[in-house]
């Protein structure tokens, strides 16, 4: 993704997911994070891996190239 992250982007303040909370709960507070800086779901793709951590990350990286077109695709 060629998204241009903001210039006022000051990175999350979550914790990163990991797989042992509820999904949707991390999605709700990183999509209300985002928001903070950007309302640009291209940058809001770009920056999700940067919210996940261990086996969590690990599926996100065995993702095949371009199989999440928009960021609504990514959330499911």
């Amino acid at each position: 993704m060629e998204a241009q992250i903001p210039p006022n982007y000051k990175g999350l303040n979550i914790d990163r997911y990991d797989g042992t909370i509820d999904s949707n709960e991390h999605i709700y507070v990183y999509k209300m994070q985002m928001s903070l800086d950007t309302s640009e779901k291209s940058v809001m793709c770009r920056v999700f891996p940067t919210s996940l951590k261990g086996g969590a990350l690990s599926w996100f990286i065995r993702l095949p190239p371009d199989s999440a077109h928009c960021f609504k695709t990514l959330m499911s």
